[in-house]
């Protein structure tokens, strides 16, 4: 066991997981950590799409560096594809995408436990029951062995997730307007209607108008 030694925590996810992937932990304080789908590998990822020695992370300086050793796929350090061979330094929560994984990276954190050859299988065979969905143990060490032994497979982006899900743009935020008074069809109003001075002085005239025309039919009429 540990005690206060400062290393490298590694979070794993599987995208080759349809529902809930389970989330696998890693903790090492050694000058180099292996990924990959080899049994030796110190993280193994069951996969063909990760190649035996995909990549590796190693100390350097005061913290630690990504190597991409060759692989197929290639790796990428937060999106951005790393140049195979060349020491990429890594930053706390730093992102990983290789071979469909994904990888959480923690520098200097303590390490408590010492990541076994043990675990290290026994996380490998979790994930890989996961991604084939299968629980029968002599059915998950029979697969894994076909794919450390296998050969790569090569993909073309990186992560692979089975299923592209896209989210609904979201509604644009406005003001509520004003609610508007509205009556049933063929309801009259009951207000009194109030009309404008100028108005009142055209109904005036038009009135005097009639009267006038009235009075003067009335007066013709007259014998």
């Amino acid at each position: 066991m540990l005690a206060a030694t400062m290393g490298v925590r590694i979070t794993v996810q599987s995208l080759w997981t349809e529902i809930n992937p389970s989330t696998f932990v890693y903790e090492f304080a050694q000058p180099r950590i292996v990924i990959g789908r080899s049994q030796s590998a110190d993280v193994q990822l069951p996969h063909a799409a990760v190649s035996a020695m995909h990549a590796s992370i190693r100390e350097q300086d005061a913290g630690y560096a990504l190597v991409d050793e060759g692989s197929t796929n290639g790796t990428r350090v937060n999106d951005i594809r790393v140049a195979p061979g060349r020491p990429k330094a890594l930053r706390k929560h730093d992102l990983l995408d290789l071979g469909g994984y994904r990888l959480s990276i923690d520098i200097g954190v303590p390490v408590s436990r010492e990541m076994s050859a043990r675990v290290t299988a026994d996380f490998a065979r979790r994930m890989l029951a996961e991604q084939l969905a299968i629980t029968d143990a002599q059915r998950v060490d029979a697969e894994l062995n076909g794919i450390q032994k296998g050969h790569d497979e090569r993909v073309d982006l990186l992560p692979i997730p089975k299923e592209t899900r896209t989210e609904p743009p979201r509604p644009r935020e406005s003001r509520p307007s004003k609610p508007r008074p509205s009556r049933p069809d063929g309801e009259r109003s009951t207000e009194p209607v109030r009309l404008r001075r100028s108005e009142v002085a055209v109904y005036a005239l038009a009135a005097l108008v009639v009267t006038a025309c009235i009075i003067a039919m009335t007066l013709l009429m007259q014998p």
